[in-house]
């Protein structure tokens, strides 16, 4: 009789027939996802997930410090959001009848026109003005930084999209489709520019070969230092701008 594994933790399993092999994934709230192939039996999984223990708790405990490091932002006047780098003051301002909310940047302030909502619709009418506000920021910066680069690096992508990539700040297609996270108008414009030349890298070699960031390094020779800014600030600001 097999011995009984027993785990601090629990997971939520999903049973596919696409995957030939298991994937474990931590999310953000500390939930423990685990796929697996339709063919292996409850035994394989569990002592799949048991060996991975030590990584799960630890991928645990660095998103509870994350949390508490980085609480998620409210909708209330003072809150603090970044644009480009730099931190504004949210500041509500009431426009009775106004249809549409909508966002503006002044003096140090990111100013929510909103109409006379309250509660939880507030937070919806003003996050939704929010995201839009940064999804336009976002693409006008990226084109921009499209429209520099791609000429000298020989690529010409076919389309450009902002949307809400939960686990990427930017992707593409082999079909020459470029999709950026709303939230890179957050980050200092040196570091947006390395996501979006990251990606147009890509259109070039799908992999991250020497190859790869030989070419990065032609468009961006300090493109590591701003790869650092990404990986030790990226995390603790998308969970800041979780909405």
């Amino acid at each position: 009789m097999g011995e009984k594994i027993v785990m601090p933790f629990q997971y939520r399993l999903s049973i596919t027939r696409q995957r030939k092999t298991m994937a474990l994934r931590v999310h953000q709230d500390g939930s423990v996802e685990v796929r697996a192939p339709h063919f292996l039996k409850q035994a394989q999984i569990r002592q799949f997930v048991a060996k991975r223990a030590d990584w799960i708790l630890k991928r645990q405990r660095y998103f509870q410090e994350l949390t508490q490091n980085y609480p998620a932002k409210e909708i209330q006047n003072g809150e603090t959001f970044p644009l480009l780098g730099r931190n504004f003051r949210l500041r509500l301002e009431r426009r009775p009848g106004l249809e549409t909310p909508y966002c503006q940047a002044e003096n140090g302030r990111l100013k929510v026109f909103i109409s006379g909502q309250v509660g939880d619709e507030l937070k919806t009418a003003a996050w939704g003005a929010i995201r839009s506000w940064y999804s336009g920021i976002t693409e006008f910066k990226a084109r921009a930084v499209i429209d520099r680069h791609a000429p000298a690096l020989a690529v010409k992508p076919v389309t450009l999209k902002t949307c809400d990539q939960a686990r990427r700040w930017a992707s593409c297609s082999k079909s020459g489709g470029i999709r950026c996270n709303w939230r890179l108008a957050m980050m200092p414009m040196p570091v947006l520019e390395y996501v979006v030349v990251h990606e147009l890298c890509h259109l070039k070699t799908h992999d991250h070969s020497p190859g790869f960031w030989r070419i990065v390094k032609s468009a961006l020779p300090d493109y590591e230092k701003r790869r650092e800014w990404l990986r030790a600030w990226g995390p603790g600001l998308s969970r800041s701008s979780i909405c």
